[in-house]
């Protein structure tokens, strides 16, 4: 499925030439809007005290590993900072870590001179969704980091891959409105939700180029979006930490995971907005693997990965199991899948085991 994903793209991506002007910020405050769920009054009735000494560690909870995600000269933090978020709470279902694309959230949101409000990503992916990145790849495939152009393609969007995208839904999402005068909201909603998603203000003064990044002093020249994910205390003080999307960065005894610290000086001086919490809308009927499988194989041959090895094909979203060969049934099935959508995948004997059959091919 990657290679044919990446062939897919490789015509386009050689297309382009040119990159839209860029204008520093990536992340804008989001308007005002009465309709937002405010997150204080809900964590004010159920959420404990944060253990700062404990601290929390969204790959530990999870025991996961993360990677770190790289924009390079394109303006779409927006979509990075809620792809990291989506990813975790995908995990949280599933029991391991997929990374989802940046790219299918920022082409659909992105501003025109680039950048994008944190809550058009958060409105998309609770009424649309989002999609996985080796479905939607957000780098080049020769894994260059992508510009601006490429992360504003939005050839890849059709009424199937909008069918997909439904699999990894959101609930919905609330607003953090006082997290800029405590890190111990900031901290608890972390703990509580999995991770917030929230806009940082800087300047080019290179200070968010090291590992504990500082408030701008002689005023403030773009906006950018971070996940947080992670919070503790050490020989310095409090922390909250962000993995960012600026690429791989040297560590060190403080930083063994690469991830960047936010001190209380950010949080004093007010040099964050609009901070977001996401909640997940669960799959009760069928896994999000199992959907995928299904959705991706439509009038398709799967076969399953081990003895005794069965054949079956996805028709309307059902198993019709190829099982009688006396009558030729596979050279049949095979002239039917070559008529409609070709082969799909092998799948293993649980996923063939769980999805629901109607008759025999």
């Amino acid at each position: 499925m990657l290679n044919f994903i990446k062939n897919l793209f490789k015509k386009k991506e050689e297309e382009i030439i040119e990159e839209p002007k860029q204008f520093g910020t990536g992340a804008f405050p989001d308007p005002e809007d009465e309709n937002d769920y405010e997150y204080e009054p809900v964590l004010g009735g159920v959420s404990k005290p944060v253990d700062w000494e404990k601290g929390y560690d969204i790959e530990k909870e999870l025991d996961i590993i993360i990677p770190i995600k790289d924009q390079n000269g394109s303006s779409s933090c927006v979509g990075m900072g809620w792809s990291y978020y989506v990813g975790i709470l995908d995990a949280v279902e599933n029991g391991h870590y997929s990374e989802t694309s940046a790219k299918a959230i920022y082409s659909q949101i992105f501003l025109k001179n680039g950048g994008a409000y944190l809550r058009d990503a958060a409105k998309l992916i609770v009424n649309w969704g989002s999609l996985r990145e080796d479905f939607i790849p957000s780098y080049y495939v020769t894994g260059e980091a992508p510009n601006e152009a490429f992360m504003r393609e939005l050839n890849w969007k059709n009424d199937k891959v909008d069918k997909i995208a439904e699999i990894l839904k959101a609930k919905e999402y609330r607003k953090i409105r006082k997290a800029n005068y405590s890190m111990d909201t900031f901290a608890q909603a972390i703990r509580d939700n999995y991770g917030v998603v929230g806009g940082v203000s800087g300047s080019q003064d290179g200070k968010w180029s090291s590992m504990e990044p500082k408030p701008p002093v002689n005023g403030i020249d773009w906006g950018h979006c971070i996940y947080f994910g992670k919070f503790g205390i050490d020989e310095k003080g409090k922390y909250i930490s962000t993995p960012n999307s600026w690429g791989n960065r040297d560590s060190g005894s403080l930083y063994p995971d690469g991830w960047q610290k936010l001190r209380e000086d950010y949080f004093k001086k007010e040099y964050m907005f609009n901070p977001w919490t996401l909640t997940d809308k669960p799959n009760s009927d069928l896994s999000k693997k199992l959907k995928v499988i299904i959705m991706n194989n439509e009038k398709k041959i799967i076969i399953e990965g081990e003895v005794p090895g069965r054949k079956g094909i996805i028709i309307d979203g059902y198993l019709r199991e190829i099982k009688d060969d006396t009558n030729n049934r596979s050279a049949a099935a095979c002239l039917y899948v070559l008529a409609n959508n070709g082969f799909g995948q092998f799948v293993s004997k649980e996923d063939f085991d769980k999805i629901v059959k109607k008759q025999d091919f």
